[in-house]
């Protein structure tokens, strides 16, 4: 979880930082887009192939509300 929010804060004030900084051109804003869909996707992808999210569950899961018959 604190990766996710460490880049969910780090890639926006990156990118920003980079906007202030280097020059204005079409190549400087096609190159951010591109570096902060990368990050999206990198961050995206760090998430879903934690542990958490690839164990199986347990031996006896819990039947949702739903399902259960009072």
């Amino acid at each position: 979880m604190f990766w996710q929010w460490l880049v969910m804060l780090a890639a926006p004030a990156i990118a920003l930082g980079l906007w202030l900084v280097l020059p204005d051109s079409p190549i400087t804003v096609a190159f951010l887009a591109v570096a902060v869909l990368v990050a999206v996707f990198v961050g995206v992808g760090a998430v879903l192939n934690s542990r958490q999210a690839s164990e199986p569950p347990g031996e006896q899961p819990m039947t949702p509300p739903s399902v259960e018959r009072s």
